[in-house]
């Protein structure tokens, strides 16, 4: 039997092949088929070669250009060249660092016509960062950074000849999760940015904080979600409060620094921040009867991203006496009354990376001091909604787009209002 079935194998095999054969049109479809096979097979691998040096690309950092100093330090030079066109359809307290839209009871707005437009390539930056050699600080991690840009007040000198701002001037000593921050930086306080008006990051309208000289020492592990920090700073830094006009800055007078801390909790998508600040402020001579002030504040940070395309931050705040902080509008003490001026405030902003290359966002930001510590003729709300579009072309190449529309409330004047367009053409070197 099993010879039997031999035979009947062979005899199928043999058929089989004669009808391939005999069709010669099935030969050509079968051999179509695996040169495609092929074709797939190889186009596989391919993409996953190509796969894996764009995640090595991603991985790694944007080298910078470096130069060693004769000291040994590593230098690395950043930053970009920009020219920023600006229109108000109102007036605001400057055209290039508004923080506020004047009230038509203004006698500055008396005119017919309140439009302004201002062109400037102020906000164009230039950084060094640096690496000390590996030991000159023994267990430490040295570093620092330098960092200036053109966008002082207005006014000061002409257009055509702006004086460099120092934003940035600090050195970093780092040991494993610690780092001790000397020099001028970021408040620790508000730590997040709204998007839109890099001239004043809509200070006095809802975004806390500054630069100013400080230092910082700060514990941020990567393995654990809890962060904190804390941070002593130098008070009138910003607002250059001299109430008595006795020539000596009232927070210098205080003989104390302000004190500001934040603790930090990230999570798998974003991160939410408890902070405070807390300083002292000291006349010589008495404002309203006294002698000693307060400046107080307590917020909360939040950003979430929302899968790859959308992200959700903001922050909100309550306080008194912050004008050095960017907060009450800029009031600080009533100078009346010799009041504290209490105010709250806050932003929100929906982001949207619709592609590698562009982000649009649209937010809103307020700040509301109480308007019974504020003095006639002082400003009650501060408030913006705002759209934002940024857009990187080829290469380092960036064009943006803001828009807002902004109101400012006076106590006993007409409420002003201005829709500010800003259009920027930025490349990042």
């Amino acid at each position: 039997m099993s010879w039997l079935r031999g035979l009947i194998v062979l005899a199928l095999t043999f058929n089989a092949s004669g009808f391939i054969f005999a069709n010669p049109s099935l030969q050509d479809l079968q051999r179509q088929i695996d040169e495609l096979r092929l074709i797939v097979k190889e186009q596989k691998k391919e993409i996953e070669r190509l796969r894996e040096e764009l995640k090595k690309h991603q991985k790694q950092p944007v080298q910078q250009p470096t130069v060693t100093a004769p000291s040994g330090e590593n230098l690395n030079f950043y930053g970009f060249l920009r020219l920023d066109s600006i229109f108000d359809s109102g007036l605001t307290n400057n055209a290039q660092t508004p923080f506020w839209v004047l009230s038509p009871s203004n006698a500055n707005k008396r005119r017919t016509g309140n439009q302004q437009i201002s062109i400037h390539p102020r906000l164009t930056r230039l950084g060094i960062n640096f690496l000390a050699p590996t030991n000159i600080v023994k267990g430490f991690n040295v570093t620092g950074k330098f960092e200036i840009d053109w966008q002082n007040a207005q006014g000061v000198t002409p257009e055509s000849r702006p004086l460099p701002r120092i934003r940035h001037a600090y050195l970093q000593l780092q040991r494993g999760n610690y780092s001790l921050m000397l020099g001028q930086y970021w408040d620790l306080i508000s730590p997040l940015l709204p998007s839109p008006n890099d001239d004043t990051l809509m200070w006095n309208a809802g975004n806390l904080g500054d630069r100013r000289p400080q230092i910082r020492l700060s514990y941020e592990p990567k393995d654990k979600p809890i962060s904190w920090a804390i941070a002593l700073g130098l008070t009138g830094a910003i607002d250059q409060k001299d109430l008595d006009n006795n020539g000596v800055r009232d927070g210098e007078d205080s003989g104390l620094p302000n004190v500001q801390t934040r603790i930090g909790w990230r999570f798998s998508k974003g991160e939410l921040g408890l902070w405070a600040h807390h300083a002292w402020e000291r006349t010589t001579n008495p404002v309203a009867g006294q002698t000693c002030f307060m400046s107080q504040s307590i917020g909360l940070d939040y950003r979430w991203r929302m899968g790859s395309e959308w992200d959700v931050r903001g922050e909100i705040w309550v306080g008194r006496n912050l004008s050095d902080f960017r907060g009450g509008i800029g009031q600080g003490i009533n100078p009346f009354t010799g009041s504290e001026i209490r105010s709250r405030g806050g932003w929100l902003e929906l982001g949207w990376r619709y592609s590698p290359r562009q982000r649009l966002a649209i937010g809103y930001t307020f700040d509301d001091p109480k308007d019974g510590d504020v003095p006639a003729g002082g400003r009650t709300k501060n408030s913006a909604w705002y759209l934002h579009h940024r857009w990187r072309l080829n290469g380092n190449m960036e064009i943006g787009f803001n828009y807002l529309f902004w109101t400012t409330k006076w106590q006993g004047q007409t409420t002003g209002i201005d829709h500010r367009i800003n259009t920027f053409v930025q490349h990042n070197f």
